[in-house]
C-alpha cells in the first residue's frame, strides 16, 4: 500500500506491476466499500496487467471527502491520481458508484482507453434509494466490539448470497476503527449520504455523449430484497442508447455477489473485451 497525494487529499492505493504489459487497470469500488471490495478482480487481472485499486476519499485509509460531497469530487480525485502516474493506456473498471466515476473520468481523460462497468453508471430509481439508505445506518452507530460488527455484516451479506471468506474479514476490518474502546465505521454518514444523493443529479446525457471509448457493461438482475435488484435493468437503457461504442451482458446475480464472490466466467468475458483491438 502507498499514499498518493492529490490536490487536497491523500489517497490510499494498492498497486501491482506487470513487466510485460503497458495497460493499467484501475478498479473503483462502490459507495460504502474500500479497495478490498475489488480484491477478486484485482487478484485475477494482476497476472496479465498492471493494476491499481484505491480507497475513495472518505473510505478506508484515504482522507475524508470534502463537504459538500458528490461524484464530481471523486472524479476530480481520480483524474489527479491518473495525472500522477506514468501510464497512458488506462482501463477503468467501476463498480456501483465507481461506475459513475468511471463514466465521468473516461470522458475527461485521453489516457483512458476502455471502460468496464460492473453494475454501475446507470440511472438509479426509488427502489435503489429504498435499499441503500437503510444500509447507511451503520455508519453513524457505535458497536461494542469488532465481533459484534462482524456478525452483523455476516448476517446482512449472507442473506444476499455472499460467500464469507478471509477476504471478507479483511474488507470489514478495513472499514472500521476503534475509538475510546468502541467500534466505529471510518466513513462519515452525512458525507456518504451526500455521495449517494448525487447519483440522482449525475449529468447522464452529457457524460454518456462524452464517452468515446469502448465500454463493457455488466448488468446484475439478481434481487437484493422484496424481489428487486439494486439497479433496474431499465435504468441502463439511456446508457445503451447513447454511448457510442458499448456492449453489455446480463447476469442473474445480485449487486453484491458480483464483487464479493469470485466471478470466473465474467473474468473471461472482461479479458476478451480488453484484448479486442
Amino acid at each position: 500500500m502507498k499514499l498518493i497525494n492529490t490536490g487536497d487529499k491523500q489517497i490510499n492505493v494498492e498497486i501491482t506491476t506487470h513487466p510485460e504489459s503497458d495497460v493499467l487497470l484501475i478498479f473503483i469500488h462502490g459507495l460504502t466499500g474500500n479497495y478490498l471490495q475489488m480484491h477478486h478482480f484485482q487478484n485475477h487481472f494482476k497476472s496479465k496487467y498492471n493494476t491499481l485499486s484505491y480507497d475513495l476519499s472518505g473510505r478506508g485509509d484515504s482522507t475524508l471527502q470534502n463537504d459538500p460531497a458528490d461524484i464530481q469530487q471523486h472524479s476530480k480525485d481520480l483524474l489527479e491520481i491518473i495525472d500522477s502516474l506514468e501510464h497512458d493506456n488506462i482501463v477503468l473498471a467501476g463498480y456501483s458508484m465507481g461506475g459513475y466515476i468511471a463514466v465521468d473520468v473516461a470522458g475527461r481523460s485521453s489516457k483512458v482507453k476502455k471502460v468496464v462497468l460492473l453494475d454501475g453508471g446507470g440511472e438509479a430509481d426509488e427502489n435503489t434509494s429504498s435499499l441503500v439508505l437503510p444500509s447507511l445506518g451503520r455508519l453513524e452507530k457505535t458497536f461494542g466490539s469488532r465481533e459484534e460488527y462482524l456478525e452483523m455484516m455476516k448476517k446482512a451479506y449472507g442473506t444476499m448470497g455472499v460467500e464469507w471468506s478471509e477476504i471478507m474479514d479483511q474488507v470489514i476490518d478495513h472499514e472500521i476503527t476503534q475509538i475510546d474502546g468502541k467500534i466505529h465505521h471510518k466513513s462519515d454518514y452525512e458525507l456518504t449520504k451526500q455521495d449517494f444523493e448525487s447519483f440522482y443529479d449525475f449529468p447522464f446525457g452529457e457524460a454518456y455523449n462524452r464517452l468515446n471509448v469502448p465500454v463493457f457493461l455488466i448488468i446484475c438482475t439478481g434481487v437484493i430484497k422484496d424481489g428487486i435488484a439494486l439497479f433496474s435493468e431499465e435504468g441502463y437503457d439511456k446508457m445503451l442508447n447513447e454511448v457510442k461504442d458499448i456492449k453489455s451482458t446480463v447476469m442473474d446475480i445480485n449487486h453484491y455477489e458480483i464483487v464479493f464472490n469470485e466471478q470466473k466466467n465474467l473474468n473471461e468475458q472482461i479479458e476478451n473485451f480488453l484484448e479486442e483491438e
